[in-house]
């Protein structure tokens, strides 16, 4: 165990993990019992979760280990409840990871849409960690003693977002806000709050996200590095570990932190402050380049069709 470390220990605890059958939800669900640690996995598609409890018992290190899953609709506040009465057992530790992103235009998005992107961002995380909360704050625990642990995982896209991201950005937002307020009324009960904002990462739901990616979405964003599931589940709990409570995938996300800083706790505070206190000047130049972008984007959209209608 190094020095900075200790804060977020899973070896003997139970996990909870919403969004757990799939992506980074699964890879974190399989670092958790590799290192020792119970886990319950909670999402709609049964034959999803059964598999990945199958993968899970690969990593199994002790038969007092419990490795099982619950499904439900995660975007049903009666669902999140039902999901901590069938686990019976209070958990130490439960990660809202639930959440697909849907990128478009809000122009060309579907309410059915918009509205599948509140259900599986926002009302997911905001029934669960509700119910997770009444289920920590009935067993109270010494104040003293080790604390629970309640997990948001929003996304680099909720301090700055930008076209394309209209369906996602404001719902990873609100997760981050619901992770700020949620801090505080935790206090009581002994149980501390962390949200993680993971940059790309290479999983089911980053595929579906890539078939709906408007061209300008990708162009603003440029190229950027793609983390495998199992590479960030093991950054995200080595920084957990270290006491992050406000935990970045990479350098870009903790820089784009600075736009945005709130009243969030800080990672590295004094070089974040001083970096915020850099971005002010230059964001709104970067916002000109945007715009500039934007606007040729378009312009050029534009003479593409009045090319097509005089063939």
């Amino acid at each position: 165990m190094g020095f900075f470390s200790g804060y977020y220990p899973v070896k003997d605890k139970l996990v909870v993990i919403s969004g757990g059958s799939q992506g980074l939800g699964a890879s974190l669900a399989k670092l958790v019992v590799k290192q020792g640690g119970s886990v319950v996995i909670v999402a709609r598609t049964v034959q999803k979760l059964q598999q990945t409890v199958n993968e899970c018992e690969e990593f199994r290190t002790s038969d007092t280990q419990i490795i099982s899953y619950v499904s439900a609709d995660l975007s049903k506040a009666a669902d999140c409840a039902r999901v901590f009465t069938e686990i019976e057992k209070t958990p130490d530790i439960v990660m809202c990871c639930a959440g697909v992103a849907r990128p478009g235009l809000l122009l060309e998005t579907s309410s059915e849409v918009l509205e599948s992107s509140i259900d599986s961002i926002y009302k997911s995380a905001l029934y669960f960690s509700q119910a997770a909360l009444k289920a920590i704050a009935a067993v109270p625990i010494d104040k003293t003693g080790s604390p629970r642990h309640i997990t948001f995982f929003s996304s680099v896209v909720a301090f700055y977002g930008f076209i394309g991201y209209g369906s996602y950005a404001p719902l990873k937002s609100a997760v981050r806000a619901l992770a700020d307020i949620l801090r505080q009324e935790c206090i009581p009960y002994n149980t501390k709050v962390e949200c993680v904002f993971p940059g790309n990462i290479a999983t089911e739901g980053f595929e579906i996200e890539e078939l709906t990616k408007p061209e300008i979405t990708r162009i603003i964003e440029g190229p950027s590095d793609v983390m495998q599931p199992d590479d960030c589940a093991e950054l995200v709990l080595k920084r957990l570990d270290a006491g992050q409570q406000m935990v970045h995938t990479d350098f870009i996300g903790w820089v784009l932190n600075g736009i945005a800083l709130g009243a969030s706790p800080r990672t590295n505070p004094i070089l974040l402050t001083i970096l915020s206190l850099i971005l002010t000047f230059f964001i709104p130049i970067w916002n000109i380049i945007v715009n500039r972008d934007i606007r040729a984007y378009y312009k050029k959209k534009d003479s593409e069709k009045v090319e097509k209608k005089e063939k």
